[in-house]
């Protein structure tokens, strides 16, 4: 693999180009994410060309592929935890309806960016620095999810009989391999089928006292 190169001391000139660049990368990898390249078939050849950059540039700003990926990836996977967070916020008067409509958002966050979340899958198996940052940022969900819970059970709106730690974790993780295999590939009549799905799930196991 190249070296990647000694960067010259940043200035906001440097720093803007530096951004701009970064962008394009970026931005080429995900259209060809998109356009239905598998990650594991992804190149830097094919990122450069698209992206109309020459490969010592590339390796000015990324290691490789998975370091580009994880760029890519931060604010995407931020994306889907802010979605979270609506449920996660959720107190006092939490209601089917109310749940509904935070899982509803969820998915459609997902579907929105979904060719990429699901690189960001299939690397994580592979790369271990992707696979670290791809799980730390569900285990933060975990954490948020386990306080929700337990802020639920103190106020009255979650059952007292649930372990709040285990059963964060075990949601958390069922909620991203779901996405991952049922609303990736759902057809558009299914998805809203998928959200039922969830949202009674969800309902069952913390809320229906």
């Amino acid at each position: 693999m190249p070296t990647r190169q000694r960067e010259p001391a940043r200035t906001p000139g440097r720093e803007r180009q530096r951004a701009a660049t970064i962008r394009r990368a970026t931005e080429a990898a995900e259209a060809l994410l998109v356009e239905g390249v598998p990650f594991a078939d992804l190149s830097v050849e094919q990122v450069i060309s698209r992206a109309g950059i020459a490969r010592s540039t590339f390796y000015a700003h990324f290691d490789d592929l998975g370091h580009l990926l994880r760029a890519l990836g931060e604010g995407v996977v931020g994306d889907v935890v802010d979605a979270a967070r609506l449920w996660m916020g959720l107190e006092d008067g939490v209601s089917h309806d109310k749940l509904r409509a935070a899982v509803e958002q969820i998915i459609k966050t997902y579907r929105k960016r979904q060719r990429l979340l699901a690189a960001l899958a299939e690397a994580s198996t592979s790369d271990p620095v992707v696979r670290e940052e791809f799980h730390s940022m569900f285990a933060a969900g975990h954490a948020e999810l386990a306080k929700h819970i337990e802020r639920g059970q103190a106020a009255g709106f979650v059952r007292p009989d649930v372990d709040p730690e285990p059963t964060a974790g075990w949601i958390v993780w069922m909620v991203e391999r779901g996405l991952y295999q049922q609303v990736r590939v759902a057809k558009p009549r299914m998805v809203q089928r998928n959200v039922d799905a969830l949202t009674d799930i969800i309902w069952q196991t913390l809320y229906r006292l």
